[in-house]
């Protein structure tokens, strides 16, 4: 685990307080002070962005839009002094999640569900309050308890899709952003943040609609929607709740939908739908070994919008899985050009270059990906350039880092820990 992690939990459990929560008013004990919340936030931050697609980078003028519907609210909030940030994840599955701190994420595929900047003020709104009630930090704090302090920040965390290549503190970051809430949580976000779009004078009816949305959705049972559902319960409940308080909120100055200005906003993603399509087909291929397919969809995605990076990521992939190496190279290249800030392609491009003879421009490549997601794949490349070059110290240590990874490169790191260190 990361030592900043270490220190954090420790200094906590011996700096227990009993606060007032800046949002209810409820008396409660706090073991994590507000700095605290805004390190392990920010520590967490781009790992999660990074597992899960990076941020999108093709819409830029979306990105701001979305940050400045996001510090409109930020403004009424409880806590306006937190370290707000918004950011658009280039992910399919319809998701928000906030940190500790209040960075606060919106994926992709959420922005093309909805239909007015009210609704997104709504998402938005929730995802404020979760970081301004501490409801992140006190999740922490409840695992911490429980598991006896120190170890436990990382051990409440654990429970995620992304451990399966993750290791070190890039698991415990990934894992904040899948911590469940409770159903008082949610309730409770639900609430305030129809306060503060009422104070920023949205109409708070779009937060009715906005759990009506996740309900449709939530009966959809795709498999990839099981980590936003199992965070954010959409509920009857839910939606009466909200519409109890839309009538409560109901004023002349909150009447707000800006329908027109969303669309205008978020017509960039609209207009590549297709595009996105083919590449979320393509990608479905890959995970079932189709490589040939998932290659022709992702010459699908490109042919109709070249500038996405994640195309050319999984046209690269397909390639390299059908030993294409050369061309595989090209493709990552062109993903890099795109979007120089996503591990993947680094690692990608990294296990072409060993396959082409680069052992240098491999280990170059394999700690770029490493300092922007600490995976297992990586540090087993590296393992294996060390190995080859008879560096058996250097080796030893990259598959020991990778051993902690529940991959395939984990298991092949176990097995080559046993052999290089058996005494270990």
């Amino acid at each position: 685990m990361n030592t900043s992690y270490l220190l954090l939990a420790t200094s906590a459990v011996l700096c227990t307080a009993c606060i007032k929560n800046p949002v209810t008013g409820n008396r409660e004990l706090a073991f994590i002070s507000e700095s605290q919340e805004r390190q392990i936030g920010m520590e967490a931050y781009h790992t999660a962005t990074q597992a899960q697609g990076g941020t999108l980078t093709i819409a830029p003028k979306l990105s701001e839009y979305v940050n400045a519907v996001g510090q409109k609210l930020a403004a009424q909030s409880d806590r306006p002094n937190l370290s707000y940030e918004f950011v658009i994840v280039n992910d399919a599955v319809p998701n928000a999640w906030a940190l500790p701190g209040g960075k606060i994420a919106i994926n992709r595929g959420l922005l093309c569900e909805l239909t007015s900047e009210a609704e997104l003020a709504a998402v938005l709104g929730h995802e404020i309050v979760h970081a301004a009630a501490r409801h992140g930090a006190k999740g922490i704090e409840r695992g911490m308890l429980l598991q006896g302090g120190i170890i436990a920040l990382g051990v409440a965390c654990r429970n995620n899709q992304y451990n399966d290549i993750l290791v070190g503190s890039a698991a415990v970051g990934a894992g904040l952003v899948m911590s469940k809430y409770s159903r008082h949580q949610e309730l409770e976000s639900d609430h305030y943040g129809m306060i503060y779009m009422a104070k920023a004078g949205y109409n708070p009816e779009a937060a009715v609609r906005l759990q009506e949305i996740f309900l449709r959705l939530s009966k959809g049972k795709s498999n990839r929607l099981e980590g936003l559902f199992a965070s954010h319960p959409p509920s009857e409940e839910r939606i009466a709740a909200n519409k109890l308080s839309a009538q409560k909120l109901a004023s002349p100055s909150a009447t707000f939908e800006g329908k027109e200005e969303y669309m205008a906003a978020i017509n960039p993603l609209l207009a590549q739908k297709k595009a996105y399509e083919a590449y979320e087909e393509g990608v479905k291929a890959f995970n079932k070994k189709s490589y040939h397919t998932a290659e022709k969809q992702a010459n699908k995605a490109l042919q109709q919008f070249d500038n996405e990076a994640l195309f050319w990521g999984l046209q690269g992939q397909a390639l390299l899985a059908q030993k294409q190496f050369k061309n595989a190279l090209v493709a990552f290249d062109e993903a890099i050009h795109r979007n120089n800030d996503y591990f993947e392609f680094y690692l990608k491009r990294a296990e072409c270059k060993k396959m082409l003879g680069d052992d240098a421009g491999a280990k170059d490549d394999a700690k770029k990906s490493i300092k922007l997601l600490p995976t297992g794949e990586a540090h087993e490349l590296l393992g294996i350039i060390a190995l080859q070059y008879r560096d058996k110290g250097r080796a030893i240590y990259h598959f020991q880092v990778a051993s902690h990874a529940q991959s395939d490169a984990g298991m092949r790191s176990r097995k080559m820990l046993k052999i290089l260190h058996p005494k270990a």
